[in-house]
């Protein structure tokens, strides 16, 4: 629970800069960029490998390839909508918000005590926590919110993530017990995907922002790289 409890403050902690500061995001988005390259590595490199062992590779592949699309799917149907932040963006943005925190906390929580991966996956996350926490204080301030508004409903969303933490463990008893080894395959499938799609959901729309593209792919080949020395 200590990884959690770290990120979710870290993510509050980015609440509070964006609803205070929000000006400037291009150290947010370089932030974001380089935790997006490490847990995109660590999907490929790691959780998905995880996932052969059950399923095998083409099973592995097809299984991190539907997490991705179902979590993207979620974040899509989530933020669907044609008002502007002023008049109803808000809910769609706090229900994506705190869809994308529970698999933080779950992740973080489920990974923890792997070799490697649960230092590399607390660092991606957090590299990640700040920023989603910046954008997400710095939207609440720009649809009108109050300061004070802003700041609980923040960090209400960001305490889904030690929320999903406390849970994994119990929830993950009754899987396995339930479906055997598959529970867990599924469970890393989804913790994959989410991983792949908030990769590509950092890099894409920043990709002309100035050191962006480079952290991400720097950030990936270091991940490639000490995934194949301790393979």
């Amino acid at each position: 629970m200590t990884s959690a409890w770290l990120l979710t403050l870290l993510a509050i902690g980015g609440v509070v800069a964006g609803v205070l500061l929000g000006q400037t995001r291009v150290f947010s988005s370089q932030l974001g960029a380089a935790g997006g390259g490490l847990l995109f590595g660590i999907a490929l490199f790691w959780v998905v490998p995880e996932i052969a062992v059950t399923s095998g590779w083409a099973g592995a592949a097809a299984l991190a390839l539907a997490g991705c699309v179902l979590v993207g799917a979620v974040d899509m149907l989530l933020m669907h909508t044609r008002n502007s932040p002023r008049t109803g963006a808000i809910g769609p943005l706090l229900a994506a918000t705190a869809v994308h925190c529970f698999l933080d906390g779950w992740s973080v929580r489920a990974l923890g005590g792997r070799p490697m991966t649960d230092v590399a996956v607390a660092v991606g996350l957090g590299l990640h926590k700040f920023p989603e926490g910046f954008a997400l204080g710095w939207v609440m301030r720009r649809a009108a919110l109050s300061v004070r508004k802003a700041l609980l409903f923040g960090a209400a969303i960001e305490l889904v993530t030690a929320l999903a933490a406390y849970l994994e463990p119990r929830a993950n008893g009754s899987g396995v017990a339930t479906l055997g080894a598959w529970w867990t395959a599924g469970v890393l499938a989804v913790i994959s995907g989410s991983f792949l799609y908030l990769g590509f959901h950092v890099v894409i729309p920043e990709r002309h922002k100035p050191g962006v593209v480079p952290l991400f792919a720097g950030t990936l080949v270091v991940t490639a790289m000490v995934a194949w020395a301790k393979g």
